[in-house]
């Protein structure tokens, strides 16, 4: 919900999307006063930002270390003003990634930075649109129902989003995360057989008479012309000419389809489920010290970015403070770590 409220304040959402948050709102005068001091904050990181000279990405610990000085500014320190260079201390050899109170990192910075990949920029689609890569190609697609698609090369892909229907037709390979809504399900139909989800991620191939699935997260069923099957997470199977294969234990998403090598995707992810994979992704040991973190989803994704990086946007987004120090990333509570 906080990427959604901060693209709601930055005039990046659809119509649907503005009704889910005045839905969300519902009158609350505390959720109210969330969102106003949120735009706050969003507002002093713009503020922010146009002092920074735009150029190459710059390092997680540079980042961190703009946010340590808005934070310090915030709060009445001793910062000088601009044009001046700020002094604050620069990061330990002991990576300390400090988020508590600065969702202005997330929403001025590290989306900005780090989210995003090299290929062409997610498109926010309207109620139809088709999309095509060539050779070596992939592309970033964001659906009008928050559904997020990684098209692989030499692929075609349409979508259709309706008030009841999210129908997609799909040529070649793409990598799904699906917006979960109970009232529309949504369909990838191909020309081996039909994929049908909730809401989950899932990686499919389809080819002429074979259409090939892994599960991530969530469950998706396959049906063929008189075969169904049910495949959930960290399974894998296909139908060829119709009739089902067996379901096996999935083969890690980046050997099924090397253009996934080094991408991450979340969307409304468990953090839990999101640590697991970060543990995989990067061979570290992930450690959350307060249980009341795993209930909090993430909706975001990474393009060749270090563990520091993700780590930096994960925490922000989480209101948590993390450290990375030999291979073992540490996440407490912001309120927990400030007093430790």
């Amino acid at each position: 919900m906080d990427e959604l409220l901060l693209r709601h304040l930055r005039q990046q959402t659809t119509e649907e999307e503005n009704a889910a948050v005045e839905e969300w709102l519902g009158g609350s005068g505390e959720r109210a006063r969330k969102l106003a001091a949120l735009g706050r904050l969003v507002e002093a990181g713009q503020l922010a930002d146009r002092r920074i000279v735009p150029g190459d990405v710059p390092a997680a610990e540079e980042v961190i270390w703009r946010a340590e000085a808005r934070t310090a500014g915030s709060a009445g320190l001793a910062v000088e003003r601009l044009g001046r260079r700020l002094r604050l201390p620069r990061p330990r050899r002991r990576f300390d990634l400090v988020a508590a109170g600065v969702v202005v990192l997330a929403a001025s910075v590290v989306f900005q930075f780090f989210v995003g990949g090299t290929n062409r920029g997610p498109a926010s689609a309207p109620a139809f649109q088709e999309f095509v890569t060539g050779l070596g190609e992939t592309e970033m697609v964001r659906l009008a129902d928050g559904t997020v698609i990684r098209l692989g090369p030499e692929s075609r892909l349409s979508a259709s989003v309706g008030e009841t229907t999210r129908d997609a037709t799909l040529e070649g390979e793409a990598f799904f995360a699906v917006s979960t809504d109970q009232g529309r399900p949504f369909r990838v139909v191909t020309e081996a057989g039909t994929a049908q989800v909730l809401g989950t991620r899932f990686h499919l191939t389809a080819r002429t008479d074979e259409l090939a699935v892994t599960v991530v997260e969530g469950r998706v069923a396959l049906a063929g012309q008189d075969h169904e099957v049910h495949v959930g997470a960290g399974q894998a199977t296909s139908l060829l000419g119709g009739l089902p294969s067996q379901i096996e234990a999935a083969a890690p998403i980046e050997t099924v389809a090397e253009w996934m090598v080094g991408f991450l995707i979340f969307h409304d992810t468990p953090l839990e489920a999101a640590m697991k994979e970060v543990e995989r992704h990067y061979d570290a040991e992930v450690v959350v010290g307060d249980a009341a973190l795993l209930d909090r989803t993430l909706t975001m994704w990474f393009d060749a970015k270090s563990l520091p990086e993700v780590m930096t946007v994960v925490c922000s987004v989480i209101d948590a403070r993390c450290s990375i120090d030999a291979g073992v990333v540490r996440i407490e509570s912001a309120d927990r770590g400030a007093g430790s």
